[in-house]
């Protein structure tokens, strides 16, 4: 950037005397440009016309008789010696070189774009999230039991009852329809057993045979009735959610949760008024009614997968993912990301993008 000085005096001392102590300067730098470049005086179209003539309507003429100021600009300014400015290494040529440091980067990039895909795979979907043996057990369909004469051939009375107690005790129900638990029914049939039995004086040993057969068979009976295999898709859903309600309701999980040991600052308990115990089993819980969207979106989500140009349901596919995200943010504010909001988190298979982020579908 080019240095204004003042306007030079009348003599020329004062000139050379700047330019020397600047070559000066410039030489203790290895610096060494021409006293002409120095010297040089501002060019004429820089010349503003205030200078060069004076203004109209103004009485003091010696502001613009002034003589144009001195620029003094620098040419060169390198701080190196002049041949390692012109002599610059130059990059290798040799092919190889050339050949080994492409073939590195290649394999930089092979690396990187196998860690992106790595993470992407890992990264649990935003709407139907990753498998978790909660959705798994969810997700599962119960097979349809038949009729417990089609399993057994026919044989003789001994052998046909062996038949079905061994098909009866080997069948598995898991869940149960009709909101039964498998304790309930085990107690049911025992206790039917029970009241069904005579005195074995007064029996014969084909009579005990008899009923010890319609019994099984009456086993066998109650566990189809109450198969979910044989029940129908509302049935499914009404025991799914059933099962919601028991793994993340408050009436469960404050057992597994204790609270906190360090109250709000705000919460005064001797002047704060007794919560209302809670009477029977959780449902309007934040958790609960993620995990009830999350049935929802899954069973929706599978639905759109055929059917791609159903735009109403993918509206409200969008609708619920929301609802969903503003359920658990409010979760993870309240819990302030504790164990109760990371128990919900994995047994939903989701992860804090899921709910923080914007979800695009």
């Amino acid at each position: 950037m080019p240095l204004r000085l003042s306007p030079p005096v009348s003599s020329s001392s004062p000139l050379q005397s700047i330019a020397c102590n600047l070559s000066s300067s410039l030489a203790a730098l290895q610096i060494s440009p021409s006293l002409s470049t120095l010297s040089r005086p501002l060019p004429e179209r820089l010349i503003g016309r205030s200078c060069r003539q004076p203004l109209l309507g103004r009485s003091n003429s010696k502001l613009f008789n002034k003589p144009p100021p001195l620029f003094v600009s620098a040419i060169s300014l390198h701080t190196s010696a002049s041949l390692d400015a012109r002599n610059k290494r130059k990059p290798p040529s040799n092919p190889w070189y050339i050949a080994k440091a492409a073939e590195k980067r290649e394999k930089v990039r092979a690396r990187r774009n196998e860690l992106l895909q790595q993470r992407k795979e890992a990264a649990p979907d935003p709407v139907v999230g990753h498998t978790t043996p909660f959705l798994e057990a969810m997700d599962a369909k119960p097979d349809v039991m038949p009729p417990i004469d089609h399993l057994v051939r026919p044989a003789d009375g001994q052998q046909r009852q062996a038949l079905f107690e061994k098909i009866v005790t080997q069948e598995r129900l898991g869940r149960l329809n009709h909101f039964l638990q498998p304790e309930e029914l085990a107690a049911s049939l025992a206790r039917s057993k029970d009241l069904e039995e005579k005195p074995v004086a007064s029996t014969t040993e084909k009579e005990i045979r008899q009923a010890t057969e319609m019994h099984t068979k009456a086993t066998a009976a109650m566990n189809r009735i109450l198969s979910l295999g044989n029940g129908s898709s509302r049935d499914k859903t009404r025991a799914n959610k059933a099962w919601c309600i028991e793994k993340f309701g408050r009436h469960v999980t404050d057992e597994m949760f204790p609270k906190s040991k360090y109250p709000s600052l705000s919460s005064n308990p001797a002047t704060d008024p007794v919560k209302t115990p809670r009477v029977g089993h959780d449902t309007g819980s934040s958790e609960v009614q993620a995990a009830f969207l999350t049935l929802k979106i899954r069973s929706l989500a599978k639905q759109l997968e055929t059917n791609t140009h159903d735009k109403m349901n993918k509206r409200n596919l969008r609708l619920m993912v929301h609802k969903r995200q503003k359920l658990l943010k409010y979760l993870k504010r309240k819990e302030r990301g504790g164990e109760r909001y990371r128990y919900v988190m994995e047994s939903l298979g989701l992860d804090d993008n899921a709910i923080m982020k914007e979800v695009f579908m």
